[in-house]
């Protein structure tokens, strides 16, 4: 954990800890982003604060919401989320699993009692609206960020793959990101999906529909490559795995 004392940072900050603990520390090992609302799916709940903030943990990979003028945090660990999307007009959606694991701090101090008197108990995602002077550059850091903690957790079991691996046969999950019309994110799926069900994963969990006339990924080198049919996907899938990525990077146009 990080620093859980208020502080004077800007709308979006980073920083770096000497090690993990409340807030209490003067050094930070979190990046900031001011918001002004966080909405709830599906419950249309919400938050709303004067002085509230979300914050994005590095060294214990977790999420807060810091809120009630910054006196409670909720801490929600990054191997909940289910994938996430950045919209052109300023929003992040963090996508959830059910009943996700969580905990609550009140003034640096972990408490049992749910500071949130229960908003957070059927969400399955969350909408984070940031302060209009955060600018799109802070929820872009927050896209490499989650990138990041997929790339680190998948190190200690990474395996090159030979000529022969079918990633079609891997039991592992993946980290799918996707750029679109203005719109970027990322979501969570087992490595053997198939080419026709990943834009049905996305529509089906950010709730909206796109076509497209183009997909494309970058290959190793950065080549543009085109993806028509799935023997195309599977080599996409092999050849991130292969140059030690932990993601496949799509892009629809």
């Amino acid at each position: 954990m990080s620093d859980r004392k208020s502080d004077n940072t800007t709308s979006a900050s980073s920083g770096k800890s000497a090690k993990p603990g409340p807030s209490n520390t003067k050094q930070k090992d979190y990046f900031r982003l001011d918001c002004k609302q966080i909405k709830i799916k599906p419950t249309s709940g919400t938050f709303d604060d004067d002085h509230m903030a979300v914050r994005f943990h590095h060294s214990t990979h977790e999420m807060s919401l810091w809120l009630n003028a910054l006196k409670n945090e909720v801490f929600i660990p990054y191997d909940q989320f289910t994938g996430y999307r950045i919209a052109e007009y300023k929003e992040l959606e963090i996508s959830l699993l059910p009943n996700f694991n969580r905990r609550y701090y009140q003034n640096g101090v972990e408490i049992k009692t749910d500071p949130t008197n229960g908003l957070l108990e059927e969400a399955t995602a969350l909408i984070i609206i940031p302060r209009q002077n955060v600018n799109m550059s802070c929820l872009i850091v927050i896209d490499n960020l989650i990138g990041k903690y997929r790339n680190d957790i998948s190190i200690p079991t990474r395996t090159r793959p030979g000529i022969n691996d079918d990633p079609d046969e891997s039991d592992e999950e993946y980290l799918v990101k996707f750029t679109m019309f203005g719109e970027r994110g990322g979501v969570i799926v087992p490595l053997k999906i198939r080419l026709e069900d990943i834009v049905q994963t996305i529509m089906k969990k950010f709730k909206f529909e796109f076509k497209y006339n183009l997909l494309t990924y970058k290959n190793g080198v950065g080549a543009v490559i085109a993806i028509k049919d799935h023997e195309d996907w599977r080599v996409a899938k092999w050849e991130s795995q292969y140059t030690g990525k932990a993601c496949v990077d799509l892009y629809f146009t």
